[in-house]
């Protein structure tokens, strides 16, 4: 019998694949048996044989829930055996375990990280699109597709398997994909610019449906008692715009908006915005941009207060039609309140590939600046010292955050060596691990304590370790920094104060600074320690 046509066959352009597995060496080569457990010939297994040299294979990494790298094909498929474990769930069923198959192999070469990972959230935001694409791949009526994901009336997941088909629109549909695929998009009429609006339709959905899951959960019900509402309004964004590239939160009008929205860079690249802005902006409802003046003051106050604190987060403003360059979040210049001028803080993504949980972690580090400009403190750096002085009390572990290691995976050596952000998350991530690993019961990453954040808390045995991440390159630098920090957290009057306190950081500590922790030890009622966590880049 001879093979079955495919509906990619006489198409030079649908050169992709997509390998679904959670190996640790990616791109090294792409490898199944020959046969299911049931000894059956298994597409999802052999598909794989029918790719040519030069096409494209894409990496879902199921460890991280994400298509994270490409690599090219370097030779044709050749019989060899393999150690392989079916992931089903008959094989978990059977409790299978490696076992050497008679199996193929492709090898694979010019391996490479996406600039950013399509996430899978990313592609359940996207839904609309992918269907759209399915669609039009069913109606040639060659079947199967052979395509990696369900669409059903559950949310977007993988199929189970190991190989699959991408079809080249869907390659042209998201811009990591053909970003890394070197594939440069110039017909107006290619998927990834059919219909913005929807996407960011669908992706304010999704982020309200996942609103629940987060701190800015709580805005409205804030807002309720600061203001002395009557009414919670029971949802966080207008679902009702009257614009359909742009929202904000409910009775945000006249207030720091949490705001979502399509901008435009000034090199002409359309993106996703989520963060927090000021709209000076007049309409009939709101004649006059002066009750947003005291305002614009505690968030000045604020940003002086806390430079570094959304130091990671971007900036820039609109007068008229006139956008911005990027620049680090600040203060407001007093000329750029006046009427018709938009002036935001947040984040930014690729319209096609929207991750609503990227977009409300930004609103979650958010919120605090948004409480304090909304809740009424005067407007003076030594009122917001004395506030946040104030509110350092009780550590609040159920309000902690996840840190996202999407962005380590994908960054190159420079952008690791480099980002002191990116080395800063992916610090605490393996911390966490480590700390697990170690027997720990618990462990919060940015759990709050008054107007910042503990690094890492961990519940050992004995009670609550706080640790600080530094990613200085001197033990020195490191302990000057955190544990100034540490101790503010631990021994301010009525805050929590943990049975120990713990610097971490890249360098190993050397005698000078095993004398100074010792010489600190003896002084202070809480012991501190380091702890070396170093990255290989």
């Amino acid at each position: 019998m001879g093979r079955q046509a495919r509906w990619w066959d006489g198409k030079a352009n649908e050169r992709y694949w997509l390998e679904s597995t959670d190996r640790e060496d990616l791109g090294s080569d792409l490898r199944a048996p020959l046969a299911d457990e049931a000894g059956r010939d298994n597409w999802r297994y052999t598909l794989f044989r029918e790719a040519s040299v030069g096409d494209l294979v894409f990496h879902y990494d199921k460890r991280h829930s994400a298509i994270t790298a490409v690599s090219r094909v370097a030779g044709p498929a050749a019989g060899a055996p393999i150690i392989w474990v079916a992931r089903g769930s008959y094989a978990r069923e059977r409790r299978a375990t490696p076992t050497e198959v008679p199996g193929y192999r492709v090898p694979l070469t010019d391996y490479r990280l996406l600039e950013q990972p399509l996430s899978l959230d990313a592609l359940r935001t996207a839904r609309p699109l992918i269907q759209s694409i399915i669609d039009t791949l069913a109606a040639s009526k060659r079947s199967p597709l052979y395509f990696p994901f369900e669409l059903s009336k559950r949310p977007v997941r993988p199929l189970q398997g190991y190989a699959f088909k991408l079809p080249a629109d869907f390659v042209a549909a998201f811009s990591p994909l053909h970003a890394g695929a070197g594939i440069k998009i110039e017909e107006p009429d290619m998927p990834s610019q059919l219909d913005d609006v929807a996407l960011f339709r669908a992706a304010v959905a999704a982020i309200e449906d996942a609103v629940p899951a987060y701190a800015v959960a709580d805005v409205q019900r804030f807002r309720a008692r600061a203001k002395g509402l009557q009414r919670v309004a029971k949802s966080l964004f207008r679902r009702e715009a009257k614009a359909d590239e742009w929202t904000f939160h409910r009775g945000g009008r006249e207030e720091l908006q949490f705001n979502l929205g399509l901008d435009y860079r000034r090199d002409g690249r359309r993106v996703f915005r989520a963060g927090i802005a000021f709209s000076f902006e007049t309409s009939r409802s709101f004649p006059d941009i002066e009750i947003l003046i005291p305002k614009v003051a505690r968030f000045n106050a604020w940003m002086r207060e806390h430079p570094e604190t959304l130091s990671d987060l971007t900036m820039w403003h609109w007068e008229g039609n006139e956008r911005s360059i990027d620049y680090s979040p600040g203060p407001i210049p007093a000329n750029l309140i006046h009427n018709n001028t938009f002036v935001f803080v947040g984040g930014q993504q690729a319209v096609s590939a929207i991750d609503p949980h990227v977009a409300l972690r930004t609103l979650d580090r958010l919120f605090d600046l948004y409480k304090w400009v909304e809740g009424g403190a005067a407007a003076n750096p030594d009122s917001v010292t004395n506030i946040a002085s104030a509110q350092i009390d009780l550590l609040h572990l159920d309000s902690g955050r996840e840190i996202d290691g999407g962005r380590w995976i994908a960054a190159t050596i420079r952008e690791r060596t480099l980002d002191i952000y990116l080395r800063h998350a992916e610090m605490q991530l393996r911390l966490k691990a480590e700390l697990l690993s170690e027997g720990c019961k618990e462990v919060i990453f940015e759990a709050p304590i008054g107007q910042r954040a503990v690094d890492v808390v961990a519940r050992h045995a004995d009670g609550l370790w706080f640790y600080e991440v530094k990613t200085c390159a001197s033990v020195r630098g490191c302990l000057r920094e955190a544990i100034g920090q540490l101790l503010e957290y631990a021994l301010w009057p009525g805050a929590t104060r943990p049975k120990r306190i713990i610097v971490v950081g890249q360098p190993s500590l050397d005698a000078n600074a095993v004398a100074y922790l010792k010489a600190l030890n003896k002084s202070f009622p809480v012991p501190i320690d380091y702890r070396q966590l170093t990255l290989d880049c």
